[in-house]
């Protein structure tokens, strides 16, 4: 700071005052010297009275506080977005979530139903195979059936030529060494045809085809034909009485019922 010529007048006159004091006494007066002359007395009052603000300092006060102010809503503006952003991405990604497990879901029920889809169309596959080979199996099975049948009406005549022999006569006695025999010849043909009856059964049975004769069985319509019924003391009524033409078979199959008579039911 500098001092100007009306402060340091005062000054040196004071400090020729007081030269011929004591060092403790000149050094209090000269302080009380400097303090009476003013040369301390700016910096005093400069510390003790308010300091004046100019326009231009309050004016960049307002400013610097309106600029916080701003900074600060603007920071907490921020701060709402992002967490109103942070929501909204949760809020997406939970959506997403959803829809992807439901296409999920959506996609594993098509598989089911397409995965029940081929199971049952194999197994209808497997059926049809199945049904194709049983057919194919039975026609070469039953290729024979109307050549069997055929062949049951021939042993039916066979069968009625063997029963029309009575019993002597059908083998020949021991004196009957002649073919001119009558006896011998009616023995010579009963046997021919039942050899030839015997070779037509054996035949059919080697494709399948058999015999069967139900006397004494229950009467069964699935496989017997009635012819009549009759009354027999002593006979269980449903039972086969007599059999008027033998049944055949094919495999599991009846190629022909038997024809019978039936016992019947006394009342």
């Amino acid at each position: 700071m500098r001092i100007t010529p009306s402060v340091s007048r005062p000054l040196s006159q004071a400090i020729k005052s007081t030269s011929t004091s004591s060092w403790s006494s000149g050094a209090a007066a000269t302080t009380t010297a400097m303090r009476s002359a003013g040369w301390m007395s700016m910096p005093s009052r400069m510390a003790t009275q308010p300091m004046l603000r100019t326009p231009f300092s309050t004016s960049s006060r307002v400013q610097q506080t309106a600029e916080e102010k701003k900074e600060t809503e603007n920071k907490a503006a921020g701060e709402a977005m992002g967490a109103k952003d942070g929501k909204a991405e949760s809020a997406g990604e939970a959506s997403e979530l959803d829809k992807l497990q439901a296409t999920i879901k959506e996609k594993d029920v098509k598989i089911k139903e397409l995965t029940d889809a081929v199971l049952y169309g194999k197994a209808d596959l497997q059926n049809a195979q199945r049904r194709a080979q049983e057919e194919k199996s039975q026609a070469g099975d039953y290729a024979i059936t109307k050549f069997a049948r055929d062949l049951t009406s021939s042993l039916d005549i066979l069968n009625l030529a063997l029963r029309s022999v009575p019993e002597p006569l059908r083998k020949a006695p021991e004196d009957a060494k002649s073919l001119d025999d009558p006896r011998r010849a009616i023995s010579e043909l009963y046997s021919g045809v039942e050899l030839t009856s015997k070779s037509i059964l054996d035949m059919l049975k080697l494709h399948g085809v058999t015999v069967f004769d139900p006397t004494g069985e229950k009467f069964n319509p699935q496989e017997h034909e009635a012819m009549f019924q009759a009354p027999v003391p002593g006979k269980e009524p449903g039972t086969v009485l007599e059999c008027s033409k033998v049944g055949f078979r094919i495999k599991d199959r009846v190629l022909r019922a038997a024809q019978v008579g039936v016992v019947q039911e006394t009342s």
